[in-house]
């Protein structure tokens, strides 16, 4: 897709070089600036992203590492206030609607500016305000779980069983899960939003795994022009955008159609008036791209964490095979019903999810003067919320480096749960459990997601022996991924 870009690599690392030096000396120039509010505040040393992939060894740990409930970070030049407190990260998370009063907290600005270099335009990620609360209430109706059950639960199911019968064909030879993982929520994904996988090629998101790189040549498309250079973060985003038009070409014409014969998303979304025209057709072409990038990549990754953690732990593997088979005795005949019974396994989700979050921190924007605690926060802050943090927080999670399903089970905390309902604060392990986000910026998918996890986890577990033998993987970038994917064995079993 993207032969011949490797002879403008000497330039784009140039100009990777250029915008180091610029950022450099605006951070330079932000430290020589007045005194920031934060300044009393000891300074962390919480790196994002850094490498938090479970460690088998440093289970038994019972103290991860304590912090102060608030220190300061650098963020692009500026200090900003990192929350440990797992109940003032709560706090502030529930109060992100910044288009309704008393609610003083959104995304930050550098977020959304991310997603919309990343991406190629506005879409919910980075909206804000009025604009992201039109967004989510279109987008909300269509990601809750008594839509997407009938809708896509038998492809989520068929889909399943084909990849366990692909993996069967290894006879557990140690294979690359990641990879099928990406393959397999990418098709599903795909199969809600378009009725099945576009036929011009395949969508990549590399800039995802690339950020620095990426926003660099993005941004300095029109110098590197010049040199008649076209990077391959910018030809990225040209290629799925094609990919995406030529798809809601076909749907306009009525050649896409769901297996069921329902219609698809894109057809519903055609039918609203801010998608009609050439300006609305690009806003859905932006609206789709993340929606197909956030709506695999992250399940995915998580998904392979789950098998690397369970492949560490052949008891927890049992516990799940026991409870499954008790509920499931035909993988063909499996319910959407079956999977709310799964407590053990959703708890051992959910735990693992716990360890791995999708983020590793979170970061807010203050719109107006606020406070947490005794902590005044001036307008135009950045809030930075350390998910692996607090999810590993000791206070709240005994043993917190540990692999332990059984404390979800204790709270009788399960996964499922409607999207706007998520975390209501029943316990102090709900509200320190930021997988999801927390209020009305939880995640869109979350219901796609969990729904995805459960199906697949039941049945690798059902019809599989799960080992792995290698080391414990590096964590790669912002965004929840092994720099090297973990090559897992998948060892055939018997029917029980």
């Amino acid at each position: 897709m993207l032969a011949g870009s490797h002879s403008n690599e000497p330039f784009i690392k140039a100009a990777s070089i250029t915008v180091a030096t610029l950022l450099s000396g605006y951070a330079l120039y932000r430290l020589l600036a007045p005194k920031s509010t934060f300044d009393h505040l000891p300074n962390s040393t919480f790196v994002a992203p850094h490498s938090y992939i479970y460690d088998h060894k440093q289970r038994e740990q019972d103290i991860y590492e304590e912090y102060p409930p608030f220190e300061t970070v650098m963020i692009a030049g500026s200090k900003a206030l990192l929350v440990n407190d797992p109940e003032y990260a709560h706090q502030a998370l529930l109060r992100q609607d910044r288009y309704k009063p008393g609610h003083l907290y959104g995304r930050s600005p550098l977020i959304s500016s991310f997603h919309s270099v990343l991406i190629g335009g506005a879409n919910i990620a980075n909206a804000a305000g009025e604009d992201w609360k039109h967004r989510r209430d279109v987008l909300v109706p269509h990601f809750q779980g008594r839509v997407l059950i009938p809708e896509l639960f038998p492809f989520i199911l068929r889909s399943t069983i084909d990849l366990v019968e692909e993996i069967r064909t290894h006879d557990g030879k140690a294979i690359d899960m990641d990879e099928r993982f990406v393959t397999l929520t990418a098709d599903i994904i795909c199969e809600y939003i378009f009725g099945g996988v576009p036929d011009d090629g395949h969508l990549v998101f590399d800039n995802f795994s690339r950020p620095a790189a990426a926003i660099a040549t993005i941004k300095l498309k029109h110098i590197l022009k010049l040199f008649g250079i076209k990077g391959k973060s910018l030809l990225e985003i040209e290629r799925n955008s094609e990919i995406i038009r030529g798809v809601i070409r076909g749907v306009k014409r009525g050649d896409r159609k769901r297996r069921n014969g329902s219609p698809t998303l894109v057809e519903e979304m055609l039918k609203l008036e801010e998608f009609q025209g050439p300006s609305g057709e690009e806003r859905l072409v932006h609206e789709l791209l993340i929606m197909i990038m956030a709506g695999h990549d992250t399940t995915a990754h998580s998904l392979t964490m789950i098998v690397y953690v369970l492949a560490l732990h052949p008891e927890c593997q049992q516990k799940i095979r026991e409870e499954v088979n008790a509920i499931i005795f035909d993988d063909q005949g499996i319910t959407a019903s079956d999977m709310g019974k799964l407590k053990y396994t959703s708890a051992a989700i959910r735990e693992s999810m716990r360890l791995h979050p999708v983020l590793s921190s979170l970061l807010l924007h203050a719109y107006e003067d606020t406070s947490l605690g005794n902590i005044q926060i001036p307008k135009g802050s950045t809030i930075e919320i350390p998910q692996v943090r607090i999810q590993r927080d000791p206070e709240i999670f005994k043993k917190p480096l540990a692999f332990k399903p059984e404390r979800w089970l204790q709270e009788d905390l399960e996964l499922q749960g409607d999207i706007e309902k998520v975390h209501g604060g029943k316990s102090q392990m709900a509200n320190a459990f930021l997988a999801f986000s927390q209020g009305t910026h939880s995640c869109l998918g979350m219901n796609l997601a969990n729904l995805e996890l459960r199906v697949v986890t039941a049945l690798l577990v059902k019809n599989f022996d799960i080992r792995y033998n290698g080391p414990v993987p590096e964590q790669k970038g912002f965004i929840l991924r092994a720099k090297d994917s973990p090559l897992i064995e998948m060892h055939p079993r018997m029917s029980d």
